[in-house]
């Protein structure tokens, strides 16, 4: 048994360790080969958000959703919750919220088997029920979630660069519109979230949307607060007239000396984080391996001393 489990913890970690290096190493160096290769039409459709048929689940997700529709306030916090997680297709609502009554029927039925399968107390059993009802609800909440804070990382770490870039176009000349356009073809395969957006933006803009339009749906879609200090700068610099390629230069020295600060901040917490690993990981283990071979010969000329006087 104890060899099984030790089985099972080492394929795990190594599962992450992979996992972690694959993600982290070799996806970026497959970046770095594909940047002398021709640059694609990312002012294409994005292939990341397929329209054509749904699946299967996606279907009867959709379905479920129709029979049991969400409210108003419900339907619109979930499409600006969705846009900020970049699904902009427009069934994705439905789609959404029926996979959370379908993950609440199936946490359900799992709790009731669970629970009436077990020799407990009824009121246990209707509180595990609750309890599964709540969790199957929040879940797919919570993972949403965790994707919106993904993609704003993202593109908060993507803006520098591309703001850098958009200094340059704007000192050779180009609008702010073919500025956009030239990022979203130059950075795609860097930062493909933040050229995402640039190019829904560049769209807008050839559909006769007004650029003061464009740009707050930029900042609506997104849900970036540092999106939305630039695009504030870029519609003060619009609405007076000032010269947009200083106030853009700013702004990305700004946000690099801003991404500067939260690295300091964030090596400035490393010592109090490592405190709690250090104590209860790395402490035990050295003391087992300084301490325990003393304390195994201790013991032994303890025991023959006392064992000989009986």
């Amino acid at each position: 048994m104890a060899l099984l489990v030790s089985i099972v913890v080492f394929v795990a970690v190594a599962s992450v360790i992979i996992l972690f290096g694959y993600r982290r190493y070799v996806l970026a160096g497959r970046v770095y080969q594909n940047l002398e290769a021709p640059l694609p039409d990312f002012t294409a459709q994005d292939d990341r958000h397929p329209t054509g048929e749904p699946g299967t689940i996606a279907r009867v997700a959709e379905l479920l959703a129709g029979k049991l529709p969400p409210s108003a306030e419900t339907a619109s916090a979930l499409q600006l919750k969705l846009l900020a997680a970049g699904y902009r297709e427009q069934n994705s609502v439905a789609v959404f919220y029926g996979l959370k009554l379908m993950v609440m029927a199936a946490a359900t039925v799992l709790m009731l088997f669970v629970e009436f399968t077990s020799p407990v107390a009824p009121s246990f059993r209707i509180l595990g029920v609750l309890l599964g009802v709540l969790a199957g609800f929040k879940l797919p909440d919570y993972i949403l979630s965790k994707r919106i804070q993904r993609r704003k990382k993202k593109l908060r770490k993507a803006l520098p660069d591309a703001l850098d870039l958009i200094v340059v176009c704007a000192e050779a000349g180009l609008t702010i519109d073919r500025c956009f356009r030239n990022v979203s073809q130059q950075l795609g395969l860097v930062h493909p979230e933040l050229c995402d957006e640039f190019s829904l933006f560049t769209a807008e803009i050839s559909a006769g949307l007004r650029r003061k339009e464009a740009l707050e749906n930029l900042a609506n879609r997104t849900q970036e607060t540092e999106i939305r200090k630039f695009v504030a700068v870029l519609t003060q610099a619009d609405r007076f007239g000032t010269s947009m390629a200083d106030a853009l230069r700013t702004h990305a020295d700004y946000l690099r000396v801003r991404r500067r600060q939260e690295a300091e901040e964030s090596a400035a917490k490393l010592g109090v984080k490592l405190i709690f690993p250090i104590f209860f990981f790395i402490m035990p283990c050295m003391i087992l391996v300084t301490v325990g071979p003393a304390a195994i010969a201790v013991a032994r000329q303890l025991s023959g001393v006392f064992g000989g006087k009986h």
